[in-house]
């Protein structure tokens, strides 16, 4: 009996030793790819198990009982709510003083700015500005435009309906992904389908794709795009077939990722979501080096913090050989309890010098983001007029509406940067940043900031008590914390992943904007002992209607010379409010806008379905036409023989139409 007993101790003895070495296992990544670590680490983050994850919060949760018992007074400081009166103690403001001399040469010409007739990338170009040179299409004939032809899928299957890709267009002909995710090659003239290059699994090219028309290929053009199961394909964009030479059949596991890769010198350039810089070889898909971006020292049981994504996508400086990509907020959203500090590189433009592999420069917006305020649009490079002469720079529009207007080479702000101090939380352990960003100049493009006055005068008694009684008991947004026990309201994101458009000529920036509130409010995480998390709602009355005044939705031109907005217009109706509102209200939207030199703005993603055309010197609507559904990506401008045309995927809401304009 005894020796039964003790077979049975040695066995559960080895199988907890097993468990233990698994886990460590689990938390060890060795890999000598990476151009910045030299050491094994040791991480959560690398957890590759639920099991790992699950012993790794209960070895947290009873590290910070026994951390509690015998350091009590240390465990308090950590834990304890923020001292306000320290706070008040701080300086009201801080300044960034702009960069007034030693700028950026000025490397590149104008025609080298602007798009060629071929959008090679899904942002038009290199420099992402998504500007159209081209002329035959002009605010004094846009009121003759047409629809040419409309795609819509041969096969009859389930819709892929978040695929916001922005056609490229090659060699005559328009390339993207389809509804039923398939990369599909249109004829440019009829959109009659060439080819069609199934994915098997997950969503195809969401972000876009780019095309390598080298030489070297000229009778074999490679497209490049990922999917969002770990995959980075390539395919000829003749045939739609998968280029054997590349990885295993045309495909490399590369990790997640949602935007499509950037060419550098026979370079394929990705990032992921775990904010990793890979290089692989743009001939064979061979992983050549990578760089973790959120490089601080983590520990075990407490990561510095998870995400910080980058997910707007790539713009590349070639002759300075520098990348430049924008980041998103840290998890969690709303609580920033375990994630103490700056949280560096989250909410921030990046410049990643792609010669001597290190970070160049960072700006980082938001400090410590606690309200999910991360910058989702591609950096634009473009050029400025700065104390007379013109300077190379990086634009960023971010969710807080504001113009991050960076000399190119070193970082800087072309215009001060107001910081204010911030108030404090009230989550236990919550430790906000004692500074935030108030931009006056570039002047904000919408309305970013919550007050009271913008309560809809259209409310019947019943919620315009509600709502004004939930102003009347609520913060209002950024730089507000969320807060236990308060209500915050917040503007939604105003700029997201579509970003932009500029005009490097007028130096000028198109963007669609959303001007819509939503409610947070931190609540107990029941997941997760002694954690909080957040919930949200929007902001509107009992018909789900929005409870504040239009417009809704707007499109903004913006002087990046003087930092002021030229002019700005309701994007979008409700035609179910008509008998409210006399005029547009606009609508929330997403899909982006795309600029022309024929003094043209082209933009869709609205409520009501409708694909417009603005004239970008005034907002003036000259044109539009109501699609099956909203447009879902940025239009793209194309030119076959001299004839000019627009396309506008719509994947919105169950959407499976491809529409292409041109002029009667």
């Amino acid at each position: 009996m005894l020796n039964i007993s003790k077979k049975i101790l040695y066995f559960f003895l080895s199988a907890l030793i097993l468990v233990i070495l698994f886990f460590f296992v689990d938390l060890t990544d060795i890999d000598n790819n990476y151009v910045n670590r030299k050491v094994i680490e040791i991480d959560s983050k690398n957890l590759n198990s639920r099991h790992s994850f699950k012993i790794s919060t209960y070895l947290r949760y009873y590290y910070l009982k026994f951390y509690k018992i015998v350091n009590y007074e240390s465990y308090k400081k950590r834990w304890e709510i923020e001292d306000q009166n320290i706070r008040n103690s701080f300086a009201a403001e801080k300044i960034i003083k702009a960069k007034k001399s030693n700028y950026s040469n000025q490397l590149y010409s104008l025609d080298e700015y602007l798009t060629s007739n071929d959008w090679l990338r899904s942002h038009g170009n290199n420099f992402s500005t998504r500007f159209s040179n081209l002329i035959n299409i002009n605010n004094e004939n846009a009121k003759n435009l047409t629809l040419a032809w409309v795609y819509s899928p041969e096969d009859e299957k389930n819709f892929i309906n978040n695929v916001q890709a922005n056609p490229i267009f090659y060699n005559g002909n328009i390339l993207l992904p389809n509804s039923q995710n398939q990369i599909v090659s249109l004829n440019g003239l009829t959109g009659k389908q060439n080819w069609k290059f199934d994915v098997d699994k997950g969503i195809a090219a969401k972000r876009g794709m780019i095309i390598y028309n080298s030489d070297k290929y000229k009778n074999e053009p490679r497209i490049f795009f990922v999917n969002n199961r770990n995959r980075l394909f390539s395919i000829n964009a003749n045939t739609g077939k998968p280029i054997n030479s590349f990885g295993k059949n045309g495909e490399v596991e590369i990790g997640l990722t949602p935007i499509p890769p950037v060419i550098y010198k026979n370079q394929l350039i990705i990032i992921t979501t775990s904010s990793i810089l890979k290089v692989y070889d743009l001939n064979t898909g061979k992983l050549k080096w990578k760089y973790k971006i959120n490089k601080t020292k983590n520990s075990i049981l407490f990561p510095n913090f998870e995400k910080g994504s980058p997910w707007g996508g790539f713009s590349l400086d070639e002759k300075r050989g520098l990348l430049f990509f924008t980041t998103g907020n840290p998890e969690e959203w709303h609580v920033g309890v375990d994630r103490p500090g700056d949280n560096l590189y989250a909410n921030s433009v990046v410049a990643f010098n792609l010669e001597e592999k290190k970070i160049e420069w960072h700006f980082q917006e938001i400090q410590h983001d606690i309200w999910n305020l991360d910058i989702a649009a591609a950096p634009i490079l473009t050029m400025v007029k700065k104390n007379n002469q013109y300077v190379d720079v990086v634009v960023a529009v971010t969710k807080l509406g504001n113009t991050l207007i960076l000399d190119r080479e070193s970082g800087e702000p072309l215009f001060d940067i107001i910081k204010k101090r911030a108030p404090i939380s009230n989550v236990p352990g919550e430790r906000t940043s004692p500074y935030q960003i108030d931009l006056s100049i570039p002047e904000p493009l919408c309305r970013n900031k919550f007050k009271k006055e913008y309560l809809s005068d259209s409310l019947d008694e019943d919620d315009k008590e509600k709502l004004l009684n939930l102003i009347n008991n609520s913060d209002f947004g950024f730089p507000s914390p969320p807060k236990i026990g308060k209500k915050n309201i917040q503007m939604a994101g105003c700029v997201r992943w579509a970003g932009a458009s500029v005009d490097t000529e007028k130096n000028v920036l198109y963007v669609s904007v959303d001007q819509f509130p939503y409610i947070s409010t931190i609540i107990e995480n029941k997941n997760f002992k002694g954690k909080y998390t957040h919930k949200w709602e929007y902001f509107v009355d009992k018909k789900n209607n929005p409870g504040i005044k239009p417009p809704w939705g707007a499109i903004v031109a913006l002087d990046l010379n003087l930092g002021k907005i030229k002019w700005k217009v309701p994007f979008g109706n409700f035609d179910e409010l008509k008998n409210i509102y006399n005029y547009n209200t606009g609508t929330t939207n997403r899909s982006g806008v795309t600029a022309s030199r024929g003094n043209l703005i082209f933009a869709s993603g609205t409520k009501d379905n409708k694909f417009r055309v603005f004239d970008s010197n005034n907002g003036d609507e000259l044109w539009s036409y109501t699609m099956s559904k909203a447009g879902s990506a940025p239009p793209t401008v194309y030119e076959i023989n001299g004839k000019q045309f627009i396309v506008v995927p719509a994947f919105e809401n169950g959407g499976k139409e491809i529409y292409s304009f041109t002029l009667k």
